[in-house]
């Protein structure tokens, strides 16, 4: 069963399913969002203002469509910082060396850990069982 939960941007109540946001909601921000996406597109170069301006669309909502990946341009590079050395980047939260160093941490701690990866055989003998192949065996 669904958990209900009140839209945070309409206030109406509706079924979460891991968007927070409601139907209606979530159809208006991906409007807004293909609006940006369009503009960005046509005047490369555009500050996040520009876009702002142009399209109706909140600064705030630019930058948040910037960090999560979904809208890349080279005319925003200057608006976002990545949240770990500072450096200026055109999408998502992190630079791609902090990206590679929080990934060599990572694999560094799973190794640590004794975590093994399991191991896949090759071995031609094995083979995928289908009900057809195994009622032939019998």
């Amino acid at each position: 069963m669904a958990e209900l939960r009140n839209c945070p941007r309409c206030g109406r109540l509706f079924a979460y399913q891991g968007r927070n946001l409601c139907k209606r909601c979530q159809e208006e921000d991906e409007n807004e969002y293909l609006l940006v996406r369009r503009y960005v597109r046509d005047n490369p170069g555009a500050t996040i203002f520009e876009v702002s301006e142009a399209t109706g669309v909140e600064e705030e909502k630019i930058l948040q469509y910037l960090r999560e990946g979904r809208l890349q341009s080279k005319g925003l590079v200057a608006a976002l910082e990545c949240e770990r050395c500072g450096r200026k980047i055109t999408a998502g939260r992190y630079c791609p060396q902090c990206l590679k160093e929080l990934e060599s941490q990572i694999k560094s701690v799973v190794k640590d850990s004794g975590v093994k990866k399991p191991e896949i055989k090759t071995d031609s003998k094995e083979r995928m069982f289908t009900k057809d192949s195994y009622l032939k065996r019998e």
